[in-house]
């Protein structure tokens, strides 16, 4: 491991179950995937166009990346148009590849569970809208949302990456510090995407607005409590899910694939491009864009 984290980050991730790590990220390692998507953002828009939901004038196509989605979501007629699009895990790209495999990440991601990584198979981009009831995410433990009688006894170490600044205001992450150690709690609490545990059901312990810039990283673990606020600016809020535990270990979605992002045993056997993750999911017999899973299943 060329670099990772230090000896007092390593410790304030255990004993907290978060860490916020500045500057992690170089802009060459966000700017690809980036890119992507504000290509995949233009077909978005021409397809509302082409539906009638959303008129020609409306497309925004001077806007910033941080705006036009926001923009052009407003102005459609199908408030979940471009959520039901956008948001998700079908971005498996050469430039979320990248990303998910930057030096600098891995070699924090080595500091916690050794030089043997699987990028996990649970990843999700993002697109946060603004007053979106169904981008609501409760508090909430990653675990919940596995296998836990699997994979309880897994370190996962999640990334969550800003693709744009990340505020109180635009709808950052809150953790609630050292709540790994409470244990998996029932996940009672309904809004209408997601399940979590209501405030009241919740341990005691101090509770941190993460803001965090664009090349900074809130890497949590698969127990600690948290959630995202609520979004009151007029942009998008575009983040990265990226989780890694131990190859061999059981990640809690063994019908979905994962690849070897990094291994010191056998470098042969770390995946070479996202077409090698593409490849996994089409020899499972299942669609990569995982918008169409095995029933009881996803």
């Amino acid at each position: 491991m060329e670099s990772g984290l230090d000896a007092r980050q390593v410790q304030h991730f255990r004993d907290e179950g978060y860490l916020i790590v500045r500057d992690l990220l170089p802009p060459e390692a966000l700017q690809e995937f980036i890119t992507e998507l504000e290509v995949k953002v233009e077909e978005a828009v021409r397809e509302a166009v082409d539906t009638g939901c959303l008129a020609a004038s409306d497309t925004f196509p001077d806007a910033p990346f941080d705006q036009r989605l926001a923009l052009a979501a407003r102005a459609c007629s199908d408030h979940l148009f471009f959520w039901d699009r956008l948001q998700g895990k079908q971005h498996k790209t050469a430039g979320m590849f990248r990303l998910r495999t930057w030096p600098s990440l891995l070699d924090a991601t080595e500091s916690l569970i050794g030089p043997e990584i699987f990028a996990h198979p649970q990843t999700v981009l993002r697109p946060k809208l603004p007053d979106l009831e169904d981008g609501i995410v409760p508090w909430h433990q990653d675990l919940a949302y596995l296998k836990p009688e699997e994979a309880g006894e897994t370190l996962v170490v999640n990334f969550w990456i800003p693709l744009v600044d990340a505020t109180a205001e635009n709808g950052c992450l809150q953790v609630l510090a050292g709540s790994h150690r409470a244990g998996l709690l029932p996940h009672d609490h309904r809004v209408p995407r997601y399940h979590g545990v209501a405030e009241e059901d919740l341990p005691a312990g101090e509770v941190v607005t993460c803001e965090v810039a664009v090349g900074d990283a809130l890497m949590t673990m698969e127990r600690l409590l948290h959630r995202s606020l609520p979004h009151t600016t007029d942009s998008v809020r575009w983040s990265l899910d990226t989780r890694y535990s131990r190859t061999g270990l059981p990640t809690g979605r063994a019908n979905k694939p994962g690849f070897i992002a990094r291994s010191r045993k056998n470098p042969a056997s770390v995946a070479r491009s996202h077409l090698d993750w593409i490849r996994a999911f089409e020899e499972m017999g299942l669609d990569w864009t995982e918008k169409v899973m095995p029933a009881g299943k996803g």
